[in-house]
């Protein structure tokens, strides 16, 4: 049996976003990099095939303001990081400035951010979720590839609750590569160290279950059948991600 091309590319991006959602819960900056570079190979080599390149052509045409100000967003992290005379600080982050003018120094330029690795790593996440809808328009171009990807939103959101209720009710333990922060101990997170991060997640796949059921009509019987289990599940399954929002 011959997979097309199109078939690997949404298993490979399903890939990614099951590593993405367990991985990069923790918010670890490793894994953000891993994360990014994984997005940015998939959305690279898509770029080759000149019917995904037609389709996100069409995208951006549909979607310029958006993409302006996403992009615009993503500059204004960029400006954080680098360096600018202190005593323009005065304008961008005055909080910064009357810090730094309390202590002895000798610094001519710095960066407005804080910390602007942390900030640059921040960067990279926002940069790589940009990605990810691109690459989301350019694969699943069809309504029967949309319904695919509610599906599996539906069911990864249905699993990811599941599996942070099992967590909270042996005690919401750390996880070898998620540190639970203290104040979340007695809250369901699941993969995530932050509970509200998590619920938006949760929220995302609750919409996306929305749609599988408002989409789930049909007009010949047997595809009404297989329509009618598939409710059944997709209703099971909201009712596990409605237990973890």
């Amino acid at each position: 049996m011959r997979i097309s091309k199109n078939s690997k590319n949404k298993f490979l991006f399903f890939l990614i976003i099951i590593l993405y959602v367990i991985f990069n819960g923790g918010n670890n900056n490793l894994l953000i990099q891993i994360n990014f570079i994984c997005i940015s190979t998939l959305f690279l080599f898509s770029l080759k095939d000149k019917n995904y390149k037609s389709h996100l052509k069409y995208f951006y045409k549909k979607n310029k303001l958006f993409i302006f100000f996403y992009f615009l967003f993503l500059i204004f992290i960029l400006f954080q990081i680098f360096p600018l005379p202190i005593e323009s600080l005065r304008v961008f982050s005055r909080f910064k400035y009357e810090y730094l003018s309390l202590l002895e120094h000798d610094i001519k330029f710095i960066s407005i951010s804080l910390s602007p690795s942390e900030t640059f790593f921040q960067f990279l996440h926002y940069l790589s979720l940009i990605i990810m809808v691109f690459l989301i328009k350019m694969i699943f171009y069809k309504n029967l590839h949309t319904n695919r990807i509610y599906f599996f939103l539906s069911f990864f959101g249905a699993f990811t609750s599941l599996f942070a209720i099992i967590l909270y009710l042996f005690g919401n333990p750390d996880l070898f590569f998620i540190e639970k922060v203290h104040n979340y101990k007695g809250s369901a997170s699941g993969f995530f160290i932050n509970r509200t991060v998590f619920s938006l997640f949760l929220l995302f796949c609750f919409m996306s279950s929305l749609e599988i059921q408002k989409n789930s009509i049909s007009y010949n019987s047997k595809s009404k059948n297989d329509n009618f289990f598939l409710r059944i599940y997709v209703r099971l399954f909201i009712i596990f991600i409605t237990i973890g929002i």
